[in-house]
This record gives C-alpha cells, structure tokens and sequence, in this order.
C-alpha cells in the first residue's frame, strides 16, 4: 500500500502543474484578429437586473466607422495580418494624431485594435491600458464593452494578476446572459491561483453544468481542475470520481497512477491494487517507480509471487533498475513466496554490491531456510564485519546457533557468550552456553570411554 501512496504524496504539485493547462487555450484566443474589430458594433448580450433578468436596452444612437478612419484602420489590419506589428502601430498612432475628430465609436475601436496589437507582442501592461481606454468611452456599444472586459480579464490572468482577473471576470459576468463554460474555467483557475479552492470550486462546478445543458462533454483541463481543487481540499472521494472520468474519458498512465494513489488515500486498497493492475495490463505502467510500486501493492494484497515474477521480468529487461533497493525487494517478494532457491542469488549479489551488514544477515537467514550452517555461519560473520551494523548480539545469536547445528560447539560457545552481553539476550544466551557445555561434556565423556 506504500508503494502506491508514495507516489501521491507529489500528487499535490503534479496536480498544480497540470492545471496550469486550462489557461492555455484561453491565451490562444487574445490575439483577436483585426477584421472582427472592424465590424459594425453589435450588442453581445442584455444587462440584467437585480432579479438576473434582461434588462431593455436604452435606445441609442449607433454610430459607425468614417470611411476615411476605416481605410486607415485597413492599413494597420493588413500590417497585422503581415506580423509587422510596428507597422500596425505606426499606422494606429497616425490615427491617433486625429483623436479629436473621431467619433466614440471610432476612438473604442482604436483602443481595441491597439490593445490586440499589443497582446500578439506580449505587451501585456499597454494592451491592460488600452481595454481600459474602450471602457472610459462614452456610448460604448455592449459587443466592445464585452469584449474588452473578457479580454482584460485574461490578460491580468497571463500576468499573474488574479485578483484583477477576478474582479474583471466578475464584472463581465454581471452584464452578460449567454456565458460559455471556458469563462467559469478561467474564473475557477484565477481563484486556483490564489490558493482559493473552496472560491474556485464553484465556477468550474458551474461550467460543467452548462456544458452539461448543453450536451457539451467535459474537457479534459476542466475535470483536471477540479480534482485538484477537491485533492486540495483534502476532499479525496470527491477527487477520487472526478479521476475514474478522466482515467476513462481520457486514459494516460498518469490519470491511472493517481486513481491508484487516491483510492489509497481512501482507504480501499484493494481498489487502488486493481486500478494499478489494469493499468499495467493496458500498457500504461511503465516507468521503473511506477513498476516497483505495483511489486509493492502486488505484496500488500499477499500477492508475492506475482509480485516476484514481475521484479523478475522487469528488472531482466531493464524496465526496472537494477540498484540494491531493488534487489532487496525481490529478495524479499521470493522469500515470501517461499523461493528461497531463486532469492539466495539474489541476496548474494545485493551483499557483495552493498557490503551492509543486513544484507549478509538475510543472506545467512536464507541458508539457514535452506539448513546449509556452514553457509549460513559465514554470512553471519560477513554480517558482524560489514557496514552499519546495528544488533552485533543479535547477529552473534543467529551466528551461535548456525554453528551448533554445523556441530562446530565451540566456535558457538564463543558466539553466544558474546551475545550474552546484551542486557536482553543474556538469560537465552546463557542458557544456550550451558547447554552447550553440558554437550561438550558429554561428548568428552563418549570419547573417555
């Protein structure tokens, strides 16, 4: 169960990187070409009241392009669509020079062109200033008041300004009745951002609502979101559906690991060994890690032969790395599947490559498996000489006994009156020393005769 749960303690960061993607497409759409800002103004949507209902609207005059400001406006379109952007700029400050003379809608439909003009080279502080040039302009028809707000709120967002992103987005969304579920995303990540996740979960709840009524499926950064918004809010069954839609809906071996990794943190560990299992049926477990933490599940279910068979087949592939952690583990995975023929190599190869103590002293413990004392003797002095030893009297016990079966009596007494220096071995040890020497004796008797 560990092996899984490792890999969703960096869940938390994974899951912050991967919804940085939702505001992604949402940047695609700043750079708003010219030739929809050249069209004549249209009302996007009704103002709304108190109660949520349109509002009619006031009756105005429109107002449209001079022919003369429309050419010129040609001119920094085709600059534009050329990507000569200090063209396109020369040619709107030249329009620019006759500011006076333009009309409300014309000085909007500059501030526009130039706040595109502007968000294509990433200039994003001047295109800001520009939306907020549409938005000062009396008589501003709703299509441009719309449109400039959307936009000014996306680009706070591209440059880390949240709060504004929020603020916008909130201002845009009180004066629009048609909203389409990207807006509540970009809303949902802009509270993300600022580590609002109960503020952020309700905006991205309530776009795949509207895609929903409108038999739009989920997109995938959208449920992305939102599992990161409910892993974050340590809501982990809730995380835990949103991951079986993505794991289904759009199958990556990342989807399948953190599925594994969050019905651990529930709690349902058979869930989370059946998810891993039927990933790496699928092909979607590869990586050395992700290989050893299936290994690991496969002995939390008391599974070790499987287990075993996979460290086997990965690590003779190279699929799994072969390092002494590794080695360990299967050593282990056949000791537990009662594969103590397979696991000596095994333990013998991890000993010579570490020449840590424990590892002679599992070495030893498998020959005494096997009842070869001889064997078993030797790793266990292997074990009193190697690295980081942490239970010398310990060692000498299992070394004392190994030499009383290979009949060697007092190269054991010497071993278990060592042992008897520990405080907690010193009765068992001493009993073995006695009887010991009542075997000596004997023996010495046998031979008298």
């Amino acid at each position: 169960m560990s092996a899984a749960l490792n890999s969703m303690r960096n869940t938390g960061r994974a899951l912050r990187r991967s919804a940085a993607v939702v505001v992604i497409g949402t940047a695609a759409t700043l750079a708003v070409g010219l030739p929809a800002l050249l069209l004549p103004p249209a009302a996007m949507a009704a103002e709304k009241d108190a109660n949520g209902k349109p509002v009619k609207p006031k009756t105005t005059v429109t107002q449209t392009l001079s022919q003369k400001t429309y050419k010129q406006m040609e001119v920094a379109q085709k600059a534009f669509e050329a990507k000569d952007y200090k063209a396109a700029e020369v040619a709107l400050d030249g329009i620019k020079a006759g500011y006076d003379k333009l009309n409300d809608y014309e000085k909007a439909t500059l501030w526009n062109l130039y706040a595109a003009v502007y968000r294509i080279q990433d200039k994003n502080q001047p295109a800001i200033n520009a939306y907020l040039n549409v938005l000062k302009t009396p008589n501003l028809p709703e299509g441009l008041r719309d449109g400039a707000l959307f936009s000014m709120a996306q680009t706070y967002f591209i440059i880390d300004d949240y709060k504004n992103a929020i603020r916008v987005m909130n201002k845009w969304l009180s004066v629009v009745s048609d909203v389409q579920p990207d807006a509540y995303i970009l809303l949902g990540q802009a509270y993300y951002q600022l580590q609002d996740y109960k503020g952020a979960k309700e905006p991205i709840i309530k776009a795949l609502q509207i895609a929903k009524q409108r038999n739009l499926p989920p997109k995938e950064n959208w449920l992305g979101l939102l599992r990161a918004v409910y892993y974050e809010l340590q809501e982990y069954p809730k995380a835990t559906q949103v991951m079986e839609v993505l794991a289904t809906q759009y199958p990556k071996d990342s989807y399948f690991l953190q599925l594994s990794g969050l019905y651990g943190l529930s709690g349902d560990q058979g869930r989370q060994a059946s998810v891993m299992h039927a990933a790496y049926l699928g092909g979607y477990v590869t990586k050395s890690g992700d290989l050893v933490n299936l290994a690991r599940l496969y002995l939390a279910q008391g599974a070790p032969q499987r287990a075993a068979d996979l460290m086997k087949a990965k690590l003779r592939s190279g699929a799994i790395e072969l390092n002494p952690d590794n080695l360990q583990l299967l050593a282990q995975c056949l000791s537990l599947a009662k594969e103590t023929d397979q696991s000596i190599p095994v333990l013998q190869r991890l000993a010579g490559l570490t020449g840590e103590s424990k590892h002679y002293l599992y070495l030893g413990q498998a020959y005494v498996e096997k009842g070869d004392w001889v064997k078993a003797s030797e790793a266990f002095r292997n074990s009193l000489k190697g690295k980081n030893i942490t239970n010398p009297p310990n060692i000498n016990m299992q070394l004392g006994t190994a030499l009383y079966n290979g009949k060697k009596l007092g190269e054991a007494k010497v071993a278990f009156q060592a042992a008897a220096e520990s405080p907690n071995l010193a009765d068992s040890a001493g009993n073995w020393i006695k009887f010991i020497n009542s075997e000596i004796e004997r023996n010495q008797a046998l031979s008298a005769r």
